[in-house]
């Protein structure tokens, strides 16, 4: 590949920035800006165009205001239009290189991708355990994590470290087993809206689940619902977020 491109973050340049693909006459909203307070606007490659904007110069290094600017122009653009997503921090030294960055079968690729996502937006869907809650349901349901907490309430630290090591143990594997549980009616609430859902990796124990679901845009509407009568039927246990509509961040490979 003769163009420059790069697609790793903290290189100062001085060129484009890259943002995503979408089909040619996609119209911008008015006055979107980018990274660095930079015009956005597109560079036509056969039945698609490029998001850019210029970059003057300085790095682009991960700062939150970056990564917030970057997903700002893609979801502004998905709003209205599809759009595929292109790796945070990938860079083009010019208009002229973008033909060879992106030849005639890929942009065909693209321009077949754009089509297949033409009537649907990503929605994120973040799950927590309200943790307290949580943890008095588990008191309450299961003898020996009650009869482990009030021991360990009654001595002293040093007298009662096996046995908040074992009360660790099972406060950790009731949250395994409420997740599954939670997490497996969360899946089912969205499933019957979205063309697809995918489950993100979760880290934390209070984590239920994050998915990613691709939504058709008329079925927005419904999708929401469906989460409110899950969050209403969890409340006080589950503490349900939705983010979007987004671009497809999830459904793109390489985004």
């Amino acid at each position: 590949m003769s163009a420059q491109v790069s697609s790793g973050v903290g290189t100062q340049v001085a060129g484009l920035y890259l943002y995503g693909i979408a089909p040619r006459r996609t119209r911008l909203p008015r006055d979107l800006t980018g990274l660095h307070g930079a015009p956005v606007r597109l560079v036509p490659l056969g039945e698609v165009a490029a998001l850019v904007s210029d970059l003057d110069g300085r790095a682009v290094v991960g700062l939150p205001a970056e990564v917030r600017d970057y997903v700002a122009v893609l979801d502004a653009v998905a709003a209205t239009g599809p759009v595929l997503p292109v790796r945070f921090g990938t860079t083009v030294d010019d208009a002229a290189d973008m033909g060879a960055a992106f030849p005639a079968p890929q942009q065909r690729e693209h321009a077949d991708r754009l089509r297949e996502l033409a009537d649907a937006v990503q929605l994120t869907v973040r799950a927590r355990f309200v943790q307290d809650a949580v943890i008095a349901q588990l008191v309450e349901e299961e003898p020996e994590i009650r009869r482990l907490r009030e021991q360990t309430r009654e001595h002293l630290e040093e007298e009662t470290y096996r046995a908040r090591i074992r009360l660790g143990e099972l406060v950790v594997a009731g949250f395994d087993r409420k997740r599954a549980e939670y997490a497996a009616t969360l899946e089912a609430a969205a499933a019957p809206h979205a063309v697809e859902v995918r489950q993100r990796p979760t880290s934390q124990v209070d984590d239920v689940a994050e998915l990613a679901a691709l939504v058709p845009r008329g079925a927005v509407q419904a999708f929401e619902d469906a989460l409110e009568a899950y969050a209403a039927g969890t409340a006080g246990i589950v503490a349900v977020r939705l983010v979007g509509p987004q671009a497809p961040y999830d459904f793109v490979e390489g985004a």
